[in-house]
């Protein structure tokens, strides 16, 4: 794939986002910036000021910026009564996927500093796998998120439980040839599996679509989580496909994630102190 055939793939995504109507909205929007990272805020007018949520866009890790899921921050905004920050992470094949969550680190710290008590990661397809490597990165330090929320996740990127016989997966030859550059590998065989571990994650949500062929990894995260002892729901969408998050299924999926947080944090309230 050369640069203008990226430059394309970039210059449409953006363009079919600014397309869309926008969603409305009672809270702030606006775009700020972090030691180099683009970044939007939504912060919903009825908001919990203790938690906060960084939110990772889909797009292979070769495309999107803070307009393509402009909307489905908006719904998890309101959803959950929080503050979202949105990161325009940096993508292959000029930055590798470590940059990339270096970036929603960024994110994370930013609102550290700002006195956030309970922070959130949240990826959409590829962006689920920025914040896995990102909530991976942050375990053990102040900057470890309180729970993690995947949506048609990205977590094979050797493309093995890549499930073809699932008609609403994403592109597999743009998977491939997207995920080579991004984790900066000849052979796709040796790149990262984000679905067989789960030992350094927070309790951890999981949406996706019975018709995605991404459909096998989220499982196996899930099947992970169980082993490692990581609280995890996962949350398989009967018809649905990949990029169900800007669709109908949305606000019943934000709304099982919604129980979701206020479960996890019941349980940390219950669990003993060391």
């Amino acid at each position: 794939m050369d640069d203008a055939q990226v430059a394309r793939l970039r210059r449409d995504a953006h363009e079919r986002a600014l397309r869309r109507p926008r969603l409305p909205f009672a809270g702030t929007v606006h775009d700020e910036a972090r030691d180099g990272v683009g970044l939007r805020r939504y912060v919903p007018e009825a908001s919990d000021a203790g938690t906060a949520v960084v939110f990772l866009h889909g797009g292979y890790g070769l495309l999107g910026d803070l307009e393509l899921q402009d909307g489905p921050c908006r719904r998890l905004a309101t959803a959950l009564t929080a503050p979202v920050v949105a990161v325009d992470y940096r993508l292959a094949p000029e930055a590798s996927l470590a940059e990339s969550a270096e970036d929603a680190l960024t994110a994370l710290a930013l609102l550290a500093a700002e006195g956030v008590g309970r922070l959130a990661l949240v990826g959409d397809s590829a962006g689920g796998t920025v914040a896995v490597a990102a909530a991976r990165r942050a375990h053990g330090t102040p900057l470890a998120p309180a729970w993690l929320a995947l949506t048609n996740p990205n977590l094979d990127l050797t493309l093995g439980s890549f499930d073809a016989a699932r008609p609403g997966g994403p592109d597999p030859a743009l998977s491939a040839a997207s995920f080579r550059a991004w984790t900066r590998v000849e052979d796709l065989a040796d790149a990262p599996r984000f679905d067989l571990d789960a030992s350094a994650l927070p309790p951890t949500f999981l949406a996706v679509g019975d018709q995605d062929a991404l459909l096998p990894e989220a499982r196996a995260l899930a099947e992970a989580c169980a082993r490692d002892g990581v609280r995890c729901e996962l949350l398989e969408l009967p018809g649905a496909s990949h990029g169900f998050l800007g669709g109908d299924d949305a606000p019943a999926v934000l709304a099982r994630l919604r129980a979701f947080v206020r479960d996890s944090a019941a349980a940390d309230t219950r669990a003993p102190r060391p």
